[in-house]
């Protein structure tokens, strides 16, 4: 869960770190990332946001950055595609932190339906022919990956409790 009192920098860090995992997943893998039929890994990150609203910066940033190198790239790419992940993203967390998995749906849908309807002015082809196989791609990443989002929280929380009682006792506010 999102801790309010987190430090700044450890927030930044957590940004710059997804948002970097992110963009060289898809850059690793940019023969699927990118076109029509285009299967994105990276998005299996996404359900992150449900626990750690924070991260909804970093898949904004993640996913400019990503599209730089996207064969479409321009104002569709690196305006609107980010927009919807603000979207998308903001509506995963206040829907998911009570229903996880239609939060996770939703940001799927939104997904989908964005680039959908930016390939089909890009490319050229009926947003009704795109619209299945790339919902159903962002479907199984991002809410397939909830679960492994869980599990992967959870076994990394003991080691963040760990830090922030080590930054407790060596910041200011830390010294009783």
């Amino acid at each position: 869960m999102l801790n309010l009192r987190k430090r700044p920098s450890v927030v930044l860090a957590e940004i710059g770190l997804i948002a970097a995992l992110y963009t060289v997943i898809t850059w690793a893998l940019s023969p699927i990332s990118y076109g029509p039929l285009q299967l994105r890994l990276a998005e299996i990150l996404k359900s992150l946001v449900i626990w750690e609203p924070h991260l909804i910066a970093a898949f904004v940033l993640g996913n400019f950055l990503s599209n730089l190198l996207s064969p479409f790239a321009g104002p569709w790419e690196l305006l609107f595609m980010p927009l919807a992940n603000l979207v998308g993203a903001t509506l995963c967390y206040l829907v998911g932190r009570r229903l996880p998995w239609l939060g996770a749906a939703l940001y799927a849908l939104i997904i989908g339906t964005a680039v959908s309807f930016v390939l089909s002015i890009l490319i050229k082809v009926p947003f009704a022919g795109l619209l299945p196989a790339l919902l159903a791609g962002e479907l199984i990443l991002i809410v397939g990956g909830l679960p492994i989002m869980r599990t992967i929280l959870r076994a990394v929380e003991p080691f963040r409790r760990r830090l922030g009682a080590k930054e407790n006792t060596l910041s200011p506010q830390g010294r009783g």
